[in-house]
């Protein structure tokens, strides 16, 4: 286990250290300036202002590596806290006024009596409690603050963390309850169709082989490509085209610059799904569904519109509805549009930011 004085070492040695040196070289400085012009006559400021100078930083440095190496500042208990900084502050006190003393023989060849030597460590005692106990201060609660803003931004970071966490259960929980929304419906078909058409029930279930495969394919990514999504809604038409033959016509088209463009997994399907379900399907001529996907500067244009007989405001909130719209929330914020219009037939308009190989280009 490292000794107090090799742990001290460490700190000094850390990257903040030197910066807490700087600070109290400063107001070493910044006391021996204060002191020079209250107590001393104005002729002889800048002379005795040296003498307090390294009065001064002797005391504050032999001060600051005490309280380092004595690591006092960790004891829990504030009076046995207190006690010690003021025993220490007090050997400072005496140990820099030796030390600076010694600096003055040396340069100016002084040899000071035993009474001035009392009187100096006297004097210097009584700044040292002083001084130091607000140096120590000082540098206690800009500790302290720093301790705060340091868990103030852990806090936020976990918070964040949390966050998309949660944003991404929730995504999951919503695309688990898609995925086998269009694909019971799509078996309740294929069922309609045994007695009456096997064959056509033959080519809905390889084309649901197809379509299960892809979709399972696609739901272990967050994001998918606007082209994998445009084929999941060609497999699912597909499918719905053999159940209702003529009825049912559509048309898909993609400019050629949004190939990549990435949006979140069967956003689309479920919109396409509700076009076929509450528009075509109930109508004995059928109709029409278009699909259209356009590039315009920094957004995605995707328009659906389908000829059937439209739907009132209670299916608009079909749980295909109501998914994508939390879905868009949550992927996009506020940075999208999404609009649906009806009567005769349904228009879904939905803009996008286009977001191409991950990134946003907004």
């Amino acid at each position: 286990m490292p000794s107090p004085l090799q742990k001290f070492r460490r700190r000094l040695l850390a990257a903040g250290a030197w910066k807490d040196l700087r600070v109290l070289l400063a107001i070493d400085t910044l006391i021996a300036v204060a002191l020079a012009f209250l107590f001393t006559a104005t002729a002889n400021r800048w002379a005795n202002f040296f003498g307090f100078f390294i009065c001064s930083h002797a005391i504050g440095t032999t001060i600051y590596f005490l309280v380092g190496v004595t690591e006092v500042l960790d004891v829990v208990k504030i009076w046995k806290r207190s006690l010690l900084l003021s025993g220490i502050f007090i050997l400072g006190g005496c140990f820099g006024t030796l030390v600076a003393l010694g600096i003055f023989s040396l340069l100016f060849d002084i040899a000071p009596s035993e009474l001035s030597y009392f009187s100096w460590i006297k004097t210097s005692i009584i700044f040292a409690l002083i001084f130091g106990a607000l140096v120590t201060g000082y540098f206690v609660l800009r500790h302290r603050l720093q301790e705060i803003a340091a868990k103030l931004a852990e806090k936020e970071i976990n918070e964040q963390r949390l966050l998309q966490l949660k944003t991404r259960a929730e995504l999951e929980a919503l695309r688990a309850k898609i995925n086998p929304h269009f694909l019971f419906n799509t078996l309740n078909s294929i069922a309609s169709l045994i007695p009456v058409d096997p064959a056509k029930a033959e080519e809905m279930v390889q084309k649901l082989a197809q379509l299960f495969r892809f979709t399972l394919e696609a739901s272990t990514h967050e994001m998918m490509n606007l082209t994998d999504e445009l084929q999941v809604i060609r497999e699912y038409l597909a499918i719905e085209k053999i159940r209702l033959g003529e009825r049912l016509t559509y048309e898909i088209t993609m400019d050629e610059a949004l190939a990549n463009m990435l949006l979140p997994g069967l956003l689309l399907q479920p919109l396409v799904e509700n076009s076929v379900k509450h528009g075509i399907a109930p109508s004995p001529s059928g109709g029409q569904i278009q699909l259209h996907c356009r590039a315009n500067e920094n957004f995605c244009y995707i328009e659906i519109h389908d000829t059937g007989k439209g739907f009132s405001g209670a299916a608009a909130e079909h749980f295909g509805l109501t998914s994508v719209r939390e879905r868009l929330a949550l992927n996009y914020g506020t940075a999208y549009e999404f609009k649906i219009t009806t009567g005769p037939g349904v228009d879904i308009f939905l803009k996008l930011p286009w977001r191409k190989n991950g990134q946003d280009r907004t």
